[in-house]
């Protein structure tokens, strides 16, 4: 049997236990909570502009402050945004054509750069062979230079490229006559004149040239086109009656003198080629009458003496022909 003593300790430590039960109790209330979990933001907002590439959706986000190698290949393949616009507005380049060239040299032409602006037609013709343009050009500049070999060749190609155009025949037909090649200019003005009838130049540049060949009937036919295209054609009109004269053909030789001097009535070269017809065709005194008049022009044309001389021998005054030959003589002995 328990004591009066012993009862109210054990009162005490009764007590006392619940007392640390309760304690015990709100510990592991105040430890544990009460079961409701806190609520944490799976994604900060730090990392909210982060777009993650393809491989970071499954090995997960990479840490701040690194980059993976497989998100530096994505940005070197896909540029971003402002990269995009900086390339859209660069200027995109063109290939240079021919046309561009020979444009330049057009402007180095007009310049009076004609080294440089043949450099650039013949980078043209290099890019583009059929360019008659630049090749007519490039023949006009060796033309002024004096290369008379290349301006050949390049109005040559011209003619091979475009057989109708009748200017570089012409200037293909100057250019042999210049260098003496007689039945190449022929050849290059008979073309010439088969695109365009109506050149008297032309016609009178092929009767020299076949008056150069001794080929008078062709030249004479020349000679009366040029005139007739040009009716005031004062060259053209001397060979015409020069030709005549060789051919025996004195009539139409001073018909063609006449009309010679009725547009150059100061003309000594014609006044003594008609004089010369005259005499031939035994009008000794129409002669006389020439040779006169030449004479008080141009004392000193010891030719034109010769041919007084000759005629009054024709005519029997023989004193009048003694003293026309010792004119001829002084001169000649002047000489």
């Amino acid at each position: 049997m328990k004591t009066i003593s012993q009862v109210g300790v054990l009162c005490h430590l009764k007590y006392i236990c619940i007392g640390l039960t309760v304690v015990a109790c709100v510990f592991l209330i105040v430890c544990c909570g009460c079961g409701k979990k806190e609520e944490v933001a799976e994604n900060p907002v730090e990392f909210k502009e982060i777009v993650a590439t393809e491989a970071e959706s499954q090995t997960g986000i990479a840490v701040e402050g690194t980059v993976s190698l497989d998100a530096k290949r994505s940005e070197t393949k896909q540029p971003n945004q402002s990269e995009k616009i900086g390339q859209a507005n660069q200027p995109v380049v063109k290939p240079v054509a021919a046309q561009d060239i020979y444009i330049m040299g057009l402007e180095c032409f007009d310049r009076g750069r004609l080294e440089e602006a043949i450099k650039a037609f013949n980078k043209a013709t290099d890019m583009d062979a059929t360019m008659v343009d630049a090749h007519k050009k490039k023949a006009s500049a060796y033309s002024k230079l004096g290369m008379m070999d290349e301006a050949i060749a390049s109005f040559r190609k011209v003619v091979e490229l475009n057989p109708n155009d009748a200017e570089p025949c012409l200037n293909l037909g100057t250019l042999y006559a210049k260098r003496q090649m007689t039945d190449d200019a022929i050849q290059s003005f008979e073309r010439y004149i088969s695109l365009n009838t109506n050149n008297a130049k032309v016609y009178y540049n092929l009767g020299c040239l076949y008056g150069k060949k001794k080929q008078t009937d062709r030249a004479i036919a020349n000679y009366m086109q040029a005139v007739k295209i040009n009716p005031n054609y004062v060259d053209a009109y001397y060979n015409l009656g020069t030709a005549y004269n060789e051919k025996g053909m004195f009539d139409e030789a001073i018909d063609t003198f006449k009309k010679l001097l009725a547009l150059n009535a100061d003309n000594n070269e014609a006044q003594y080629n008609l004089a010369f017809a005259c005499n031939q065709k035994g009008l000794y005194n129409d002669a006389v009458v020439i040779c006169g008049k030449l004479l008080e022009q141009t004392p000193e044309n010891a030719y034109a003496h010769l041919l007084l001389g000759d005629t009054y021998v024709k005519l029997g005054k023989l004193k009048e022909a003694k003293d026309a030959y010792g004119s001829y003589k002084k001169l000649i002995l002047v000489k």
